[in-house]
């Protein structure tokens, strides 16, 4: 029993003690495999970084932008490693970096590996028109030797959709294929597969919640976009994000120029849908809050005493009960051109410091008072006057154009007065000529400083050729022009640098020549200021030699030889006016002529016949521009008579012309003109065919009929053939005692600058000649209709080309086989426009 006992024993001591073992191995176990994120980061010394992996970027660049130093202590693990990984992604270099590290003895070893990305080698694209290729290589930003990473080509194909769509192409595919380079510079080629679509067009524009103006309405105020419609050929359908914009603000215009002032959009989209027939379209879709429509219920006025509170009143243009119209009411407080508005009429008397407050008050829902604050402040001065930019033309040339006087009253309208005076020059580029203003109000002064762009080319040479018909044949001709010539410094040391210039004065020298006998010298010199004072003087002298060696015939009988010539000489003498205003101008000019004349019947008795004639002429202009006006008119009135000296040819000529210049929108130009003339004679016995008026063709071709007073017109040819003149009774082209001219012409200047300015044109001209002033009727005229464009180059001058329909024809005459009507006629001249 004793022996059972202590096996017993044994046994249960033997068990405790084997769990005691298990009970500690576990313990231990747990230890060795806990988490390592458990373990405290240690401090580490950087003792080497080495890098991997790089083909183009250098390992100092790479290092650097990593951010880890040799000799600075990281922790590992820590957010040193990390960062360093996401500054080098950062620099979109690389697609995959990776950093290990390496324990040392005192420190730890760096090694970054890297895989850069490829650099870009070249690009193309394939597809669409060469334009829009030629466009898109300027618009992606793709540099060769830059990285080509999936933004940058992401960014590429966008730029391609964005401007396919902006070109209407709303279904533009594109295709970027890669092809790496053979060598180990890991260069890439990429290459975009373009494929346009088709061009979608607006098909709709729709409206909600306008219940004041259709949708109709609405459409032709938004302008920039048009529904495409088969009629509409010219006008705009296709979608571009600024013109959208534009035309929603058109629309909000619209609406505040109707009272509409609290008009709002609420919601606008733009999508492509299915139209018509399968047909993709652009849809715009615009929900409008219209808002009350206002009404000018009170004008009130505070703190004016030069004007009443009635010229206020009718200089702003409202009345009680008129719509009040937001367009209107800016202009008219501070920017109409003709001057006429509530700033304008201050500062044009000295008040330059003028200011104003405009208060707009609802009352009642929807009516306004319109309660303005004026402060019209002091009277200013002019204290001095400074000008810059002008390097060929002297001092003296661009002073005495400024209308303002140092001591003057300040005045707004002198300032725009001079900038056009200094355009109308032609040697500074009008757009160019900015004033800057420097007030000072404490003293009541202000100093204007005339910033000048002086163009290049104000002197040109002029080469032309055309034709003068079947009589005449090719026409070459020369001139050059010197527009801003200096007789002064002829005669000064290095005055000719290359040409004695910047005074202002005008020297010509012309020579015209055709292949059938006909030559033409000519010299004009213009002194605009003559001794200081706005008084012009100009001298010309020309000598012209026609001869018609053809050997023609009519109806079998043989005709004489013809030859002409004439030497004239002509002395003129100019004013500048001031009243009715100063934008009047005189000029009279004594003109003697000898003529020597064979061949030509019922002209001259001998062949031989003088004329001295004085004409004076009484011009108002106050167009912008030379060239191509913008606004303004021109007006001029002439008398002539040829005195009856002995042995002289005697008449009387009374001219008229008239034109008007009007900007319909933007740089859309719409031009009028007539002219009249009159012929008549001091007796009786001195009555002939001669300087009797033609109308027809250029100044080119007038040249060589010098017996005849030319008027240019287009669509007909100058000339013989066509020429428009009254017949007698054998049909012989007489010419007419009266004629009338009308013109019509749209224009819009395509390029303005230095270099060249191209100005196409559409027009319609009308006109004709009659044998006296009982024949006479203003509605019987020749028409034609066509387009053109003028090019003015400084070297050459100002070129005008013209293709016009005749929609009338010219009867047939003894000199000439006619015009038939619905034929087109090309023109080309260098001179001044219509």
């Amino acid at each position: 029993m004793v022996k059972y006992k202590r096996l017993y024993i044994c046994i249960i001591v033997s068990f405790i003690g084997l769990l005691s073992i298990n009970q500690s191995f576990a313990q231990d176990s747990t230890f060795t495999i806990q988490d390592p994120t458990s373990i405290s980061p240690l401090e580490y010394e950087i003792q080497e970084i080495t890098v991997s992996g790089i083909v183009t970027a250098r390992e100092s660049y790479l290092i650097s932008s990593s951010g880890l130093r040799v000799g600075d202590r990281i922790n590992i693990p820590g957010e040193e490693i990390s960062e360093a990984i996401r500054r080098l992604h950062r620099t979109s270099l690389f697609s995959d970096v990776s950093i290990e590290h390496e324990r040392v003895s005192g420190g730890v070893r760096i090694h970054i590996k890297v895989q850069e990305q490829p650099r870009l080698e070249s690009f193309e694209l394939v597809g669409g028109k060469r334009s829009h290729r030629r466009d898109l290589r300027e618009r992606l930003n793709l540099i060769s030797g830059f990285a080509v990473t999936n933004s940058v080509r992401t960014q590429a194909v966008n730029t391609i959709h964005r401007y396919y769509r902006e070109e209407g192409y709303w279904n533009t595919e594109v295709n970027v294929v890669e092809e790496m380079s053979d060598d180990e510079r890991n260069r890439i080629s990429l290459t975009f597969e373009i494929d346009p679509g088709e061009r979608v067009k607006v098909r709709e524009i729709n409206f909600e919640g306008n219940e004041e103006f259709s949708d109709r309405k609405l459409r032709k105020s938004f302008n920039t976009i048009k529904q495409d419609r088969w009629w509409r050929i010219f006008k705009r359908h296709v979608y571009t994000q600024d013109e959208y914009e534009e035309g929603i603000q058109n629309v909000l215009e619209f609406y505040r120029n109707s009272g509409f002032r609290d008009v709002r959009v609420l919601e606008d989209s733009v999508y492509v849908d299915d139209w018509r027939r399968d047909k993709d379209g652009v849809i715009f879709d615009i929900e409008i809050e219209e808002g009350p429509q206002y009404r000018v219920r009170n004008i009130n006025w505070e703190g004016n005493t030069v004007y009443t509170d009635q010229e206020l009143t009718n200089t702003l243009g409202f009345q009680t009960g008129d719509i009040f119209n937001e367009s209107k009411f800016d202009e008219n407080l501070t920017g109409r051109r003709d001057e006429e508005d509530i700033l304008s009429l201050y500062q044009n008397v000295g008040y330059l410091f003028f200011e104003f407050y405009p208060d707009l008050e609802i009352v009642d829902g929807d009516s306004l008072d319109l309660n303005i604050e004026i402060v019209e402040g002091e009277i200013a001065t002019i204290r001095e006057v400074e000008f810059s930019g002008n390097t060929k033309t002297h001092d003296d040339v661009v002073r005495r154009t400024l209308r303002t006087v140092p001591g003057q009253t300040y005045s707004r309208s002198a300032i725009i007065r001079s900038i056009r005076e200094l355009g109308q020059l032609g040697y500074f580029n009008p757009e160019g000529i900015q004033p800057d203003l420097q007030p000072d109000r404490e003293n009541r002064t202000v100093d204007i400083d005339y910033q000048l762009d002086e163009t290049q080319g104000t002197d040109n040479f002029e080469f032309s050729g055309g034709f003068g018909g079947r009589q005449i044949g090719i026409i070459l001709a020369a001139r050059v022009n010197f527009n801003n010539f200096s007789v002064q410094r002829m005669f000064e040391p290095g005055g000719w640098n290359p040409i004695p210039s910047g005074d202002g004065q005008k020297l010509s020298l012309g020579v015209q020549v055709t292949g059938r006998g006909y030559q033409s010298y000519n010299f004009s010199f213009t002194e605009p200021w003559l001794r200081g004072r706005p008084t012009s003087l100009g001298v010309s002298l020309s000598y012209d030699f026609l001869n018609y060696n053809n050997n023609r015939s009519f109806g079998g009988i043989q005709q004489p030889d013809r030859r002409n010539e004439l030497f004239s000489a002509s002395v003129s003498l100019g004013r500048r006016l001031q009243w009715p205003d100063d934008y009047f101008q005189q000029r009279t000019v004594l003109t003697y002529n000898h003529f020597n004349v064979s061949g030509f019947s019922g002209i001259f008795e001998d062949g031989r016949a003088d004329l001295m004639t004085v004409k004076h002429e009484i011009e108002r202009n106050s167009t912008d521009n030379p060239i191509s006006p913008r606004f303004g008119s021109k007006f001029s009135i002439s008398g002539e008579v040829a005195l009856p000296l002995p042995d002289f040819q005697q008449f009387y000529k009374i001219k008229s012309k008239y034109q008007h210049h009007h900007t319909i929108t933007g740089k859309l130009v719409l031009s009028a003109g007539a002219e009249y003339g009159y012929m008549g004679y001091l007796s009786s016995s001195g009555q002939s065919n001669f300087q009797r008026f033609f109308l027809g063709g250029t100044q080119i071709q007038q040249r060589q009929n010098f017996l005849n007073d030319n008027v240019d017109l287009r669509g007909f040819p100058g000339g013989f053939n066509g020429v428009i003149s009254p017949l007698d009774q054998n049909q012989n082209l007489i010419g007419g005692r009266v004629y009338n001219k009308y013109t019509l012409e749209l224009r819009y200047p395509a390029v303005s600058s230095e270099q060249i300015q191209l100005i196409p044109y559409a027009f319609v001209d009308a006109g004709n000649t009659f044998m006296d002033l009982n024949s006479f009727d203003p509605f019987e005229v020749k028409r034609a209709a066509g387009f053109g464009a003028r090019i003015f180059l400084p070297i050459l001058g100002l070129v005008d080309l013209s293709y016009g329909y005749r929609m009338d024809g010219t009867p047939a005459s003894n000199e000439g086989s006619g015009l038939r009507p619905g034929e087109w006629e090309f023109l080309f001249n260098i001179g001044a426009p219509f």
